[in-house]
């Protein structure tokens, strides 16, 4: 009996993994299917001001609903062939009881087991096989969550091609801020097709004040990413104190240098805590004296709160200038040796514009540490007015260096890049 019950198991299995793999595709293809719908109220969400301005609720109601047909239609059909699988499945199992319980019957009429023993052995057949059958109800779930974990093992499982703490020994003392290209040929991993930086060659000396700017898409954001190393060029070198980028220890020499963007990011807590992001051992006179240089102490002290104000989730507390003069405080806080500021002033008024600008003009830190007094600036701008005053201003267009000097080599190039974009924005002004 125990033999003719080994035998019929695989009736058992074959039901079950033909129901486990009904239900991997079914829970992966509605997995798929509800991502468009996922995606879309995400970002729905992220923008509701700008989808309540343009009176776009009903629209995106309707995209929801329009994105809905897809997992509804396979759901649809993929419950109608699990059913039909299950069913395939349980009369397999209810083969295999048949076929345990006629061998019983046989067993019994041959005398070759006692009716007793024939009982007992189909029964402990019948209460082995529900278990098994409750171990194959589990596999939808087990299924549907291998597909929500797969992305997470799918990341883990990544091997990152730039690695923060290699070499793990980090250098000694401080940068002196030479900053060189060497033919660099660059593009985005998402868009290989599309080449931003091409032979690109800029040497920039310690202490130097250097203004990228260019018609958008020219690749000046991506020379600031490239000397953070976050990401590597396809093609060339980076050289930092004429030692290749790949060869300093990233977090050392992230700690070096301070960025700000033209999107400031800011994190959910205390305007203090926001200002002294990244700067261990930072006293309240020193926060304050950086909020002074951003020009932004004065609005902080006015607060209920003061320092301690909560910004908001992604500072949805503060207008645009105000982030933008938090996020600048953070940087001058840091007093890095190579400053990058990519249209660091584009939110703000015209007085504290130029109250920032003095602030990160003035090229030098007053410190009694060992780093460098001077800094080394990158500044990338598309209103020419601010960087004028910059050692040298390098034109950039396609990828490439089409220009480079200071305001005034530049402005007396009739037919030049750079006099050209000076006088449109000088009649705009007008």
């Amino acid at each position: 009996m125990g033999l003719v019950s080994w035998a019929v198991m695989p009736c058992h299995f074959i039901g079950g993994l033909i129901q486990a793999k009904s239900a991997k595709g079914f829970y992966g293809d509605s997995a798929i299917a509800h991502q468009e719908l996922v995606s879309l109220a995400s970002e729905a969400a992220s923008n509701i001001r700008t989808v309540a301005s343009f009176v776009f609720e009903d629209e995106i109601i309707k995209k929801a609903e329009l994105s809905l047909q897809a997992p509804m239609k396979i759901t649809k059909i993929e419950s109608m062939k699990y059913g039909l699988i299950q069913g395939i499945s349980l009369c397999l199992w209810n083969i295999a009881h048949a076929v345990a319980l006629w061998y019983t019957t046989v067993l019994v009429k041959k005398q070759q087991a006692t009716f007793e023993n024939s009982i007992r052995s189909y029964q402990i057949f019948s209460l082995t096989v529900p278990s098994i059958t409750e171990l194959w109800t589990l596999i939808p779930m087990v299924m549907s969550a291998l597909q929500i974990l797969n992305p997470a093992f799918n990341m883990l499982d990544r091997e990152t091609q730039i690695v923060p703490d290699k070499p793990e020994n980090p250098s000694e003392g401080w940068l002196e801020g030479r900053t060189e290209f060497q033919d660099v040929t660059f593009n985005y991993p998402s868009r290989p097709e599309v080449t931003i930086l091409d032979g690109f060659s800029l040497v920039i000396e310690s202490g130097q004040r250097v203004a990228l700017v260019g018609p958008s898409g020219a690749g000046k954001s991506s020379v600031l990413a490239l000397i953070l190393r976050f990401y590597d060029p396809y093609k060339g070198s980076v050289l930092i104190d004429n030692k290749n980028i790949r060869d300093y220890n990233l977090r050392w020499l992230r700690k070096q240098i301070g960025l700000v963007q033209q999107e400031p990011i800011l994190f959910n807590t205390s305007i203090k805590d926001n200002i002294s992001y990244g700067s261990e051992g930072t006293s309240e006179t020193e926060i304050i004296q950086a909020a002074r240089e951003a020009n932004i102490h004065e609005f902080i002290s006015g607060l209920p709160k003061g320092y301690d104000t909560v910004v908001g989730d992604k500072g949805s507390q503060l207008s645009g200038g105000q982030k933008q003069r938090i996020a600048i405080a953070r940087t001058l806080l840091k007093r890095p040796v190579i400053l990058l500021l990519d249209e660091a002033t584009s939110a703000l008024d015209g007085e504290s514009e130029q109250v920032v600008l003095s602030s990160l003009g003035a090229n030098e830190w007053k410190n009694k540490d060992e780093r460098p007094s001077r800094i080394t600036s990158i500044t990338v701008a598309h209103r020419l007015s601010t960087v004028m005053n910059a050692d040298m201003i390098v034109v950039m267009d396609k990828g490439k260096v089409v220009e480079f000097g200071n305001h005034q080599a530049l402005i007396s190039v009739d037919d030049g890049v750079y006099s050209r974009l000076f006088h449109l924005q000088s009649n705009m002004k007008d």
